[in-house]
């Protein structure tokens, strides 16, 4: 579902400009040096009149007018340089902010968790990441110091040409005024048209992502044209939005410049007219004219960077939703643990996290709901986990297991209740620090396009190859590696795709082995895997997850060799607890309580 078009927030964007504070002494410059050009071009005009004058009019020698032609030459050099500074520090402003951007845009990212990106459209976000940011260049580069300097440098010529000859400057005044009154009306539609435009943008990225990620499932069930049409659609969309967005930004342009036309015309009458009756000399009305296009031109170039700039602004709409965000906004921007965190703030007091190894994990009461649902997925959850206790946490799909292990990994806040270590608040602990104790195997493992080895390595970059390879035999991947043409240096695609599902489960079990932590979480890890290959792989594991705590959240057990409590979860609260060493934990049955048990 596309979200609603943000609506228009005026030329300049006050949150934006914060985000600019930092690099504000690079804007200053580039205005400062912007007006050291309007300087030399108001020295231009004076120094051309005067040469003319004393030319025609005076029938003055080339020796006269040498120290007027170094002086004309000099102020082309000082309007040249200045808009070459002018440039250079415009860019250095916006590539400052760009990235400042994108870093604070990947910690609200990685404190919200997945549980966010769950709910977000990958491509939307992605988009808006990557070339929404990159189109902002504009915005900071160009239309902010321009939009300035329309304020500023039509004032210093219009004080110049009123000196001279006011009536010239009543009728620039006049003129000038309109342009503004046009840019707020045409700006207004330009913002609109930009919003709708982007999210045209937006969707289709988010629509051609999903597609391309749904494409095997479309391709199974015959629905590869029924995708391809959505994406037709959106495609029309978007060229339509951008045509309308296209319309509104050439009649912007067509009604600035006859404005300036009109204006400048009139300035040149008049100025005839008074050439012809001698009451203006031939210099002043020549530095006049060429100051009068000038007056326009700042007024003109601010309309044509807004429309240029606009998609970046429109784009910065969504970015800066997820970066201002009320509940997350301090966290976010003071870094550190917060930026790790769930988006609680700023842990300006944070405690000394005990050792996970040595530490009861305890779930405290602990409520989660999430929006749309009307019951919690987790209702008063309380569960001990004592150090080196293999606990497995059984039920139904939507029991709320997944949650559970969700709250302890620090991806999902509990709504009501708290989850402690060693009698320490995780909400007062660093995330970052408990979390470096915690290897977790989802249900679904993300592999990310490299080769086998640097997708085991993820979890432990600084592993030796005697580790690596060591977790290899201990997840029973040395026949997979066997078998691969290049091993360990074969590349598995993006997602993993060309492995199977067990194969990527299996090393997402060597990745949790590489990481050599006190801690493990295990989501649904054999759920690929049949009896035979699950009975091998647990009798590999076993000694290594002896003397860890483990939580192993599954529809059946078997991995975990011996299991010290099962928890049953029905509805997001435990019904069911019992202690027992169990070899294999069979299917559940249909109540979602535990079938058959093997024992050791």
């Amino acid at each position: 579902m596309d979200r609603a078009v943000a609506p228009a927030r005026g030329p300049v964007d006050p949150r934006l400009i914060r985000r600019a504070a930092a690099t504000r002494h690079y804007l200053i410059g580039a205005v400062a040096v912007g007006l050291v050009g309007t300087a030399a071009l108001v020295a231009q005009a004076v120094l051309l009149g005067a040469i003319v004058q004393k030319v025609l009019i005076g029938h003055a020698g080339v020796a006269r007018t040498v120290p007027l032609l170094v002086g004309l030459a000099a102020a082309f050099a000082v309007r040249g340089l200045s808009a070459w500074a002018g440039e250079v520090a415009a860019h250095r402003t916006s590539s400052r902010v760009t990235s400042t951007l994108r870093r604070q845009l990947l910690a609200r990212a990685v404190g919200l968790g997945p549980s966010w990106l769950a709910g977000e459209r990958t491509g939307e976000l992605a988009t808006s990441a990557t070339q929404g940011i990159d189109a902002l260049d504009a915005y900071f580069a160009r239309y902010l110091p321009t939009a300035v300097l329309a304020a500023l440098t039509p004032v210093v010529l219009l004080a110049w040409i009123v000196a001279d000859d006011w009536f010239s400057a009543v009728i620039l005044v006049v003129t000038a005024a309109v342009i503004p009154l046009f840019m707020i009306l045409l700006g207004l539609e330009a913002t609109r048209s930009a919003s709708r435009q982007w999210e045209r943008l937006s969707g289709l990225a988010a629509t051609f992502y999903d597609l391309l990620q749904g494409l095997p499932t479309l391709r199974a069930f015959g629905r590869a044209d029924a995708g391809r049409a959505t994406l037709e659609r959106a495609n029309r969309e978007l060229r339509d939005e951008t045509m309308s967005t296209l319309k509104v930004a050439f009649l912007s342009s067509l009604a600035l410049e006859t404005l300036a036309s009109v204006g400048t015309a009139l300035v040149a009458l008049f100025l005839g007219l008074r050439l012809l009756n001698g009451t203006l000399d031939v210099g002043t009305a020549l530095a006049i004219l060429v100051l009068a296009p000038e007056v326009y031109l700042p007024l003109r170039r601010a309309g044509a960077e807004f429309h240029a700039s606009a998609e970046g602004r429109a784009a910065a709409e969504r970015i800066l939703d997820v970066l201002d965000d009320a509940d997350v906004k301090a966290g976010v921007m003071a870094g550190g643990d917060a930026a790790q965190g769930t988006g609680r703030g700023d842990r300006r007091h944070v405690r000394l996290l005990p050792d996970p190894a040595t530490s009861t994990v305890r779930l405290d009461q602990v409520t989660v709901r999430f929006p749309g649902r009307a019951v919690p997925v987790l209702d008063g959850v309380d569960l001990a986990l004592e150090p080196g206790a293999h606990v497995a946490v059984v039920g139904e799909s939507g029991s709320g297991k997944s949650t559970l292990l969700s709250v302890l990994l620090g991806f999902t806040e509990p709504d009501r209740g708290d989850v402690r270590v060693g009698g320490a608040r995780l909400a007062d602990c660093s995330l970052r620090d408990w979390r470096a104790g915690v290897a977790w195997v989802p249900q679904r493992p993300n592999l990310v396009r490299g080769t086998l080895e640097d997708n085991l390595r993820l979890s432990n970059p600084d592993a030796t190859d005697a580790e690596v390879v060591r977790a290899v035999e201990r997840c029973g991947l040395d026949g997979l590696v066997a078998r691969l043409a290049d091993g360990m240096t074969t590349p598995v695609g993006e997602g993993g795709l060309t492995l199977s599902a067990g194969e990527r489960q299996r090393i997402a079990l060597g990745r949790a082995v590489l990481r050599d932590v006190p801690v493990v979480l295990l989501d649904e890890p054999t759920a690929h895997l049949d009896t035979g290959r699950e009975d091998s792989l647990r009798e590999l594991l076993a000694p290594w997850l002896e003397g860890r705590t483990v939580v192993m959240a599954a529809h059946r057990g078997g991995l975990v060799g011996r299991v010290d409590r099962t928890v049953t979860l029905v509805s997001g609260q435990v019904v069911e607890t019992g202690p027992g060493e169990l070899d294999r934990v069979g299917p559940l049955g249909p109540s979602g309580t535990l079938g058959a048990r093997v024992p050791r």
